[in-house]
């Protein structure tokens, strides 16, 4: 989007510099130009939530594009869209209010209109006086739980199911599970098919489809692997395993997506 309210602010101290970038009466970013500013994607390595390698495929994609690093992050599923916008605002916030401390400092504001191809900006209260939202209530909590363990109890009713749970994405961690054997560990089945789902979600981007991933069948000789990602829950998918010999594939699909309308966290 390109405004004509957009432009730069330049703040030079004698012990810190920075910039600051408006769009459309917004702050899109801050950046400290001083040795030892952690840069965002350092923020994001440090949670886990993208490895090193990631970072430096999606610079590759913003160079060979021209996209957004944050919204490339998130169209390529690997990291969800709040999460992401909750630490980019901490990550400016922060800059922001140590350009803003310095003593001496001296601004400079340069109006220049300027394309921005992302909606991840925030108002100058989200940055100075954020409302963080409220916890849950325990008793939300426990009710989450009680429906997400419900759902997972009527997927094994499904015919030929003898595993399943239900996985974020962003960490590969199963937030509820059931069934398994000594031969099949579904918490591990769930971080390892992560990585298809994000594979997946990338090739999507790559090839420009504007779609959303209904489901992901994987077919092996004796078991089917089901994934649904949820509709209503970015960041969120069931994984459903089936004995093929004992399986109904379409009734099972059929099944998985209802008991995802289901499902309320």
């Amino acid at each position: 989007m390109e405004s004509k309210l957009g432009g730069e602010v330049v703040v030079k101290s004698a012990t810190a510099s920075g910039r600051v970038f408006i769009v459309e009466r917004k702050v899109a970013w801050a950046v400290l130009t001083n040795p030892g500013a952690t840069n965002f994607s350092a923020v994001l390595i440090q949670q886990r939530l993208v490895s090193r390698e990631d970072v430096e495929q999606v610079m590759a994609e913003c160079r060979k594009t021209g996209g957004n690093f944050c919204e490339v992050l998130v169209d390529w599923g690997l990291v969800e869209r709040a999460v992401l916008r909750e630490l980019l605002r901490r990550h400016i916030a922060g800059h922001l209010q140590l350009l803003l401390s310095l003593p001496d400092a001296q601004a400079l504001f340069v109006p220049q209109p300027r394309s921005y191809s992302s909606q991840l900006t925030f108002t100058l209260d989200e940055l100075t006086h954020p409302v963080d939202p409220p916890s849950p209530h325990p008793q939300q909590e426990r009710a989450n739980m009680a429906n997400v363990k419900q759902s997972l109890e009527e997927t094994m009713k499904i015919e030929g199911a003898f595993a399943a749970c239900l996985v974020d994405s962003k960490s590969g961690m199963c937030l509820g599970s059931i069934g398994g054997n000594a031969h099949f560990n579904i918490e591990t089945a769930a971080a390892a098919n992560t990585e298809v789902v994000r594979a997946k979600v990338k090739a999507m981007s790559v090839l420009g489809l504007k779609d959303r991933i209904e489901d992901i069948l994987i077919t092996l000789g004796e078991q089917y692997h089901v994934i649904r990602p949820l509709a209503t829950r970015e960041g969120l998918f069931l994984y459903l395993a089936l004995t093929r010999a004992n399986a109904n594939l379409a009734m099972a699909r059929f099944r998985l997506a209802d008991i995802e309308k289901g499902l309320a966290l």
